[in-house]
């Protein structure tokens, strides 16, 4: 950020008009903005699609099609803005008179940044799968209870996670270590609870049995996700693509959430009120048969006490 004062006659002022572009190479700017109006200016371009992009991912009603298109000129809009005051804040700040400015060739760089609208369109998730019933049946024995359990492992949130304890180390450790924590408490607590977060999700714990289908971080025993046997319409294991379920990792969408590790085989279970949710599986077949069987005929769970829950 730009100071409001400098050692200059031009204090708290930053490049914001420049000449025709196929001049903007050979003449200084024709114009400056306070820094602060510029600043307001480029967190309305930024900060007004995010919080649109906010509101129309839980919409109700909108059309996948229509929802991509609205996130790519959201995206436009503000990676524009965002080059706009990176490029003329940095720019003051290194020729130091705002006045003296000479856009040169980062003019490219504001074309390139409106491009940033193609990286929300293309992870968007398209239109919701067609909820497909697995046709296979466990057959299990009159005592038996079924059950099945797998433990994951999703190596991008490790890598997430060393990353923010490296990046966290280097912000927040010399305070530490100079005895001045206090003073960046807010910001190490919010380091934290991101690296916990992240970190639940670096072992997990898969579970299908006459309960329903349980995700539980292994590292901290966190509940991560929870679908009553009841509740399942329809269950099926299948190809897992990340363009389709909004890229990898953890993702929330409108009527669907998923568990991306990678591009391969997954389990997909649709709900009784239209909602599905994905994990990436190394073999999803026996959760997803299991659960159809369970489902169907109550086989293979325990015999419950009247007035019990599960």
């Amino acid at each position: 950020m730009i100071p409001d004062s400098r050692p200059t006659s031009h204090g708290g002022l930053a490049v914001s008009y420049w000449p025709h572009p196929t001049l903007a190479r050979r003449g200084p700017a024709d114009d400056v903005m306070a820094v602060g109006a510029l600043l307001t200016l480029n967190l309305g371009m930024t900060g007004v699609p995010a919080v649109a992009g906010v509101a129309i991912s839980f919409w109700p009603g909108i059309s996948a099609r229509a929802r991509r298109g609205a996130y790519f000129f959201l995206g436009v809009f503000g990676g524009m803005g965002a080059a706009t005051w990176l490029i003329s804040a940095g720019l003051t700040m290194q020729v130091g008179d705002p006045y003296e400015v000479v856009l040169g060739a980062w003019v490219i760089v504001s074309f390139v940044a409106a491009g940033y609208g193609i990286i929300p369109f293309l992870i968007a998730p398209r239109s919701p799968l067609e909820a497909t019933d697995v046709e296979r049946r466990i057959e299990f024995a009159p005592s038996a209870i079924g059950a099945w359990s797998q433990t994951i492992r999703g190596n991008m949130f490790l890598w997430v996670a060393i990353g923010l304890i490296v990046l966290g180390s280097v912000i927040y450790g010399p305070a530490v270590v100079a005895g001045r924590a206090s003073d960046q408490i807010f910001g190490i607590a919010v380091m934290t609870v991101a690296i916990v977060l992240v970190a639940s999700f670096v072992r997990l714990r898969v579970t299908a049995d006459w309960r329903g289908l349980r995700v539980v971080s292994a590292i901290f025993r966190i509940p991560l996700k929870r679908i009553r046997l009841d509740a399942i319409d329809a269950v099926e294991a299948a190809e897992l693509r990340p363009t389709e379920w909004g890229g990898w990792g953890y993702r929330i969408m409108p009527g669907r959430s998923t568990v991306i590790l990678r591009k391969g085989p997954g389990l997909i279970v649709t709900t009784r009120n239209e909602k599905q949710f994905a994990i990436s599986l190394d073999d999803p077949e026996t959760p997803a048969a299991l659960l159809a069987t369970l489902r169907d005929g109550n086989a293979g769970a325990p015999k419950m006490e009247r007035g019990s829950k599960p």
